[in-house]
């Protein structure tokens, strides 16, 4: 249970999968608990770096709330995994791969999307910190209705070898993998509904839905 700032209180617990993509569809192959009150990163950290079902050459995509520099570094460094993640806004790397894209002013076409372009900015690793292997980034540029101006948005990867259409190609996959999960929460899995606190019951209830 936590208790929030305005003083109402939750109670649940954290459920992390992994999904292996088989063409378009998720499958879920691995999966780690937690208490309400850990971190996202720290419940998914044991799962990237000793789950089995993730091997060499596999390509893994994040979302921008797991950024962890070092978890990339050691899946990169010790597993031969590669990812893909968005930066977020504020970072160095984001800042310094927009500034270096507009200078150079070589975009290209988005593979599927007519009204936005993509350019490649190589070696951003030395303005992330807490990164400690070589990273490419792919600069994304759209029209914000919103703001009415042009966003960008930056993704990294320590592919190195990926190029611009592929990048954005295998990112592009991740909606099927939030489709799976809100219809994982939200549909007839039920997990919403377990309101037991007993641990044995909960990794009961899991593991026999999953």
């Amino acid at each position: 249970m936590v208790k929030h700032e305005d003083g109402t209180r939750s109670r649940g617990y954290k459920l992390a999968t992994l999904r292996t993509l088989l063409d378009r569809t998720g499958l879920l192959t691995q999966m780690a608990m937690a208490a309400i009150q850990v971190h996202d990163r720290a419940v998914c950290r044991p799962v990237l770096t000793e789950a089995p079902v993730l091997r060499a050459g596999d390509l893994l995509l994040e979302d921008r709330g797991f950024i962890d520099g070092a978890t990339l570094s050691a899946l990169k460094r010790q597993r031969q995994v590669d990812v893909i993640i968005p930066l977020k806004a504020n970072m160095l790397a984001t800042q310094e791969a927009i500034q270096l894209a507009a200078m150079a002013n070589k975009w290209q076409p988005h593979p599927a999307r007519a009204d936005q372009t993509i350019a490649l900015v190589r070696g951003v690793e030395h303005r992330w910190t807490e990164c400690a292997v070589p990273l490419n980034a792919w600069v994304i540029r759209f029209w914000n209705k919103k703001k009415k101006c042009t966003d960008p948005i930056v993704l990294i990867t320590t592919d190195l070898q990926l190029r611009a259409p592929w990048i954005v190609r295998h990112y592009e996959e991740r909606p099927e993998i939030e489709q799976d999960d809100e219809q994982m929460k939200s549909g007839g899995w039920q997990l919403k509904k377990l309101s037991s606190t007993r641990e044995s019951e909960i990794v009961f209830y899991v593991l026999t839905v999953v």
